[in-house]
């Protein structure tokens, strides 16, 4: 008789479930970002929900040392545009807070600059955050901010995490 015994599906099931087990815990311990986007968001089945195809808030919250004086309001209405143009949504849901002439540093100089944060629901990728970050250095490029010396924190908020009349975007 033969002392190798041919294993059996259930065996090779087992061995293939081990052998993904093991992949996946290595891919932990190396980087827990990647575990969780290769392995948790790719097995959980995700539908859209219907409030999902409503438009969005995106809001752009800016602040800078420089003193925009009375250009101000047109900065602020050049950025509402801009948002909403690069973000492909209505510009009636657009917010803009400029917060100008504030004690700032970057890279330990207080020479010109600016520090923003736009928010949205959906919209936020490469290609339009690129767009709002080209826009913005033009619009402030008259005020003396040179392009090196903005930075703007882009984040794609959850519907459930953004109120608006008595609500969330999710209900």
């Amino acid at each position: 008789e033969n002392p190798i015994k041919k294993p059996s599906l259930i065996d090779l099931n087992m061995t293939s479930k081990l052998l993904l087990l093991l992949q996946s815990l290595l891919a932990l311990l190396s980087s827990p970002l990647s575990f969780v986007s290769a392995f948790t968001m790719s097995s959980i089945p995700t539908a859209r929900h219907p409030h999902c195809d409503l438009p969005g808030d995106p809001s752009l919250i800016l602040q800078t040392n420089v003193d925009l004086g009375d250009k101000k309001s047109d900065v602020m209405k050049e950025l509402s545009a801009l948002v909403a143009k690069s973000l492909g949504k209505p510009e009636s849901y657009v917010a803009i807070s400029i917060t100008d002439n504030v004690s700032m540093l970057f890279g330990g100089s207080d020479a010109p600059l600016a520090l923003g944060c736009l928010y949205s629901l959906g919209s936020i990728n490469m290609g339009n955050n690129g767009k709002v970050q080209a826009g913005v250095t033009d619009a402030l490029q008259e005020f003396g901010v040179t392009e090196d010396r903005i930075y703007i924190n882009f984040f794609d908020v959850p519907r459930e995490n953004v109120g608006w009349k008595r609500a969330t975007f999710a209900g």
